[in-house]
């Protein structure tokens, strides 16, 4: 009599300890998975999602002026977590690497702003501060020091995909 409770107690530890295993394992296989699947997500996110620039333009001294076309498929905004670096030499011959914050108020020194949003040259209707596929977005840029006369510079766009545009300009 004794052995059967004590085979029944250890039959007993034997299952729970076989289904604590079996739940871990589940909860980790499944953890595993939604990792996978946000690993999908964001590969197919950078992979329909492309800028193209079109022009590069210096209106002022220290003005500069991008447009880009979203040439994806995905649309984009929260232009807050975008990243603007500009490589420029100033006046002096000295080089800088400017990394510029976006702002929606007026536009400052070593700042940028969206200049316009537009879809076939005519203002953006649909979804406003959004730029949609086949839209184009002007950046404009205000740096300090000044650009250089007769320098090549380059203008880099980085969206929080990841997905990078960049073209040089010359004042």
């Amino acid at each position: 009599m004794e052995t059967a409770i004590f085979s029944i107690i250890c039959i007993a530890l034997i299952v729970f300890g076989g289904m604590t295993m079996s739940q871990g394992f589940m909860t980790s296989v499944d953890t595993s998975t939604m990792g996978l699947e946000k690993m999908r997500q964001r590969n197919e996110t950078i992979m329909r999602t492309e800028l193209t620039p079109l022009s590069a333009e210096q209106p002022s001294a220290n003005t500069v002026e991008v447009t880009l076309e979203n040439s994806g498929q995905t649309k984009l905004a929260n232009f807050e977590k975008w990243d603007i670096i500009v490589q420029y030499y100033d006046g002096t011959g000295t080089y800088h690497v400017e990394w510029l914050p976006y702002t929606e108020a007026t536009l400052d020194d070593n700042e940028w702003e969206v200049a316009w949003i537009q879809l076939d040259g005519g203002a953006e209707v649909f979804e406003p501060n959004v730029l949609n596929p086949q839209e184009q977005i002007k950046i404009r840029t205000q740096l300090n020091p000044s650009v250089g006369a007769g320098t090549t510079n380059m203008f880099i766009v980085a969206t929080p995909s990841g997905v990078t545009a960049s073209t040089y300009f010359s004042p």
